[in-house]
């Protein structure tokens, strides 16, 4: 593991990652906490950093009900990211802090814009004739966590299934929200015994809790409407469209590829942002940030604009710069703060043995030197 001078005054850790194909690589991530700004200044750096997050936090059971178990922070230590994500994390204020049912929250990151309607506490309850959506609470705040968006799990008893062991009949965009119930065609193929549980336990259903969160050109009318998720925050593993992501893990890979990744692995799967919050390319870090709905008033803030280079030494004795890629910006709410995470890779066919990290907010200008640039796989010369 290369030795790392760190001279940005951030946190940084450096851990050894195994490639698609098991070449190993050397991973560098640094993550630095701003404190928000406004009237379109730039985040200042803020006096306690907050450190590298070794793992996923999540709140819910995870042990006990991974289902219904929400990512409340996803860890920093993934070998890369194709784009950057951009999450919102706390809880969305309503306009001037009064009390609300419903108003809009807009994002808009560099080119990246996102807007969710926004309501209150509110229910589905059933008529004679279907189901109809209540009146939305006022409230001054809600919180932006995926169990107040559209989605739902049903538990099946083990008895009823062929396996013997318990199971779940999932919305598998959100299986922690709320709002959902499975048409007939989303339990057809379960054994008939499952299928008259889920049935029953739908038919009995009189009063549900609606989502909080709506798109704007579709909002949530009915139960049995599938709709995309609608989120601020990172996504679990385990929930679409992140897990189709994450490869084929059949007889074919046991056989040929164990212990390698599959075949068909994109490293997407390491975005934990949702699908319409990845910048890609990456965030260059001195974009725009317009937040609206999510304050009591309109913020205006600049990214801060580092840009983070490593010197790194091989064991050769050949000497090159790398610059780090920004590839997460978490937005949280309740601090007023920014997250920003940089990472850089390293292979070992010339291994690094020494890395000398430094910050700049100055534009680097190489007039006699070849410009460098990035192979593509992570590494630089």
């Amino acid at each position: 593991m290369p030795i790392v001078h760190n001279t940005t005054g951030v946190p940084h850790f450096c851990f050894e990652q195994a490639g698609p194909e098991g070449e190993r690589f050397d991973v560098l991530v640094v993550r630095a906490t701003f404190d928000f700004a406004d009237k379109g200044e730039v985040m200042t750096l803020a006096r306690v950093q907050q450190p590298i997050a070794v793992g996923d936090a999540h709140a819910g059971r995870v042990e006990h009900d991974p289902m219904r178990a929400v990512l409340v922070e996803d860890g920093d230590l993934v070998p890369c990211k194709p784009g950057t994500d951009i999450l919102v994390v706390g809880s969305a204020i309503a306009p001037g802090g009064k009390p609300s049912a419903t108003w809009q929250a807009s994002l808009r990151v560099g080119n990246v814009q996102k807007t969710v309607q926004v309501h209150g506490p509110r229910k589905m309850h059933k008529r004679l004739f279907g189901w109809k959506l209540g009146p939305a609470e006022p409230v001054t705040h809600v919180p932006l966590d995926y169990r107040l968006a559209f989605g739902g799990c049903i538990d099946i008893p083990a008895e009823l299934n062929a396996d013997g062991a318990p199971a779940y009949l999932r919305f598998a965009g959100n299986p922690a929200g709320c709002g959902w119930l499975p048409g007939p065609a989303a339990f057809k193929h379960l054994p008939k015994a499952a299928r008259t549980h889920v049935k029953q336990w739908v038919k009995r259903q009189k009063e549900i809790v609606a989502p909080q969160f709506d798109s704007v050109s579709s909002p949530f009318r009915h139960p049995t409407d599938e709709q995309p998720v609608q989120g601020f925050g990172p996504i679990a593993r385990w929930w679409e469209p992140r897990v189709s992501k994450q490869g084929t893990y059949d007889e074919h890979w046991r056989n040929v590829r164990f212990p390698l990744l599959p075949e068909d692995f994109d490293a997407r799967y390491n975005q934990s942002a949702p699908a319409d919050m990845i910048c890609t390319p990456h965030l260059a870090g001195d974009e725009g940030i317009d937040l609206v709905g999510f304050m009591p008033e309109k913020r205006e803030l600049l990214l801060p604009g580092w840009k983070l280079l490593a010197v790194v030494t091989r064991a050769s004795g050949d000497s090159a710069i790398t610059f780090l890629v920004l590839d997460t910006v978490r937005l949280h709410l309740d601090s007023h703060q920014a997250s920003l995470v940089w990472r850089a890779h390293f292979g070992d066919n010339d291994p690094v043995v020494n890395i000398a990290l430094a910050a700049t907010t100055a534009a680097i200008e190489r007039e006699d030197a070849a410009i460098v640039a990035n192979t593509g796989d992570g590494t630089w010369q």
